[in-house]
């Protein structure tokens, strides 16, 4: 073959092996692996760097803060950091398992449940594997995959469903080119929510297809509905299935990165072999599993008060904005704020003007660029939250 016809088929000359024979230095971008190239990072709520006395309604975080003996906890574990971390992390698994009721091989931790959000792909998608992705949902998922060379399928969920997952339409997406399907429940941004026994017919019908299923239920646990909803006690038996959960949500702790994930024994032994040697530091591992062991009550407790200020701040909402406000099935509202002539962009912004940050959902692509979502807080949190929100929409509809 000709140089110059092998040249084009390479892209015209451009490729790294065409500049090479030419004895032209290839640049950094042309070393990158293509699926790296066109990344972007994803964008997240709890952006409160480089703002002064603002309140983070951005992140949806235990309402309570971080329990009382956080500080406790860390300073006790502090005396041990001479020394690597258990790279199987025995004591925090046990405290998860104890917990939970399932077996310590069962589960795998993280830093973090992003972490195990990249773990995953890493460990069971290939280039070129297909996976369906609901939209909107956590953009971390289709990062991850994105970065392994995975073939994305959107799965749009209807606006006018209230961008509820319907489990037969997600199931009729499945074809036998499909590697993968994700699932967050409830899912984030919009707040919805579906029962363990529409889970579990996605699971046992993506069996059959011979597909994975990942559920993210980091935000299930602050839910009343935690225990009629969770499918942590069907991973066992279901090996097409992974399940994971956080430290961040329930005991409002970011800063310290631990996330777990449960799954059967074999795909356990899979997820173990591919993750990070000592992923998980000690001061993690042992305020973790004090955390796990004894402070479930301070979860129970923000629990009960989410339960009655949702309701309360649905009502207020009412009165404050001229229509109707979805009730969430979870513990933040995804509120539609076009019909006040405002873009997400623009409504964070007037937020921003009474010194509350919400979340701009525009990262989530159309429609949600048309939604903001805001979490629920303590009583008097929320009666701030929600004066500001009066104070920021009377001035939208004044035009100042």
């Amino acid at each position: 073959m000709e140089g110059s016809e092998m040249e084009q088929r390479e892209g015209c000359g451009d490729s790294r092996a065409g500049r090479k024979r030419k004895g032209l230095a290839t640049s950094v971008e042309e070393r990158v692996r293509p699926e790296v190239r066109s990344m972007a990072r994803p964008r997240h709520g709890g952006d409160v760097w480089g703002y002064n006395g603002i309140e983070d309604y951005s992140s949806n975080v235990n309402p309570l803060g971080a329990p009382e003996r956080l500080a406790e906890y860390i300073r006790d574990a502090a005396g041990d950091l001479i020394n690597y971390p258990d790279d199987t992390a025995s004591g925090l698994k046990g405290a998860i398992a104890s917990r939970y009721d399932v077996p310590a091989g069962s589960i795998v931790v993280g830093a973090g449940s992003a972490e195990l959000i990249r773990l995953f792909p890493e460990v069971f998608i290939s280039p070129g594997d297909k996976v369906v992705m609901p939209k909107p949902t956590f953009s971390e998922y289709g990062f991850a995959c994105r970065l392994m060379g995975a073939r994305m399928v959107d799965h749009p969920l209807r606006e006018e469903d209230g961008f509820r997952v319907d489990v037969g339409s997600l199931i009729n997406a499945l074809d036998r080119e499909t590697k993968a399907v994700y699932l967050c429940n409830p899912n984030n941004p919009v707040g919805r929510m579906i029962g363990r026994r529409e889970v579990m017919e996605l699971v046992e019908e993506a069996g059959r297809r011979d597909v994975m299923v990942f559920l993210d239920e980091t935000l299930l646990e602050l839910s009343e509905r935690d225990q009629d909803v969770t499918c942590v006690h069907e991973v066992e038996s279901h090996d097409n299935m992974f399940l994971i959960r956080s430290f961040t949500k329930s005991f409002a702790m970011p800063g310290l990165r631990i996330g777990y994930g449960f799954g059967s024994k074999e795909v356990m032994r899979f997820m173990e072999a591919g993750r990070l040697s000592w992923n998980i530091g000690t001061l993690e591992q042992r305020v973790g599993a004090r955390l796990m062991s004894e402070e479930q009550e301070h979860v129970r407790k923000a629990v009960r008060m989410l339960v009655d200020e949702k309701k309360r701040m649905h009502s207020e909402l009412s009165r404050i904005l001229p229509y109707r406000v979805p009730l969430p099935d979870s513990y933040f509202f995804f509120c539609p704020v076009h019909p006040l002539g405002v873009s997400s962009r623009q409504f964070r912004a007037a937020m921003l003007e009474e010194r509350m940050l919400v979340r701009d959902c525009s990262s989530f692509g159309a429609p949600c660029d048309r939604y903001s979502r805001f979490c629920v807080k303590t009583p008097e949190r929320n009666e701030a939250f929600l004066g500001a929100m009066r104070s920021a929409v009377e001035k939208l509809g004044t035009g100042r």
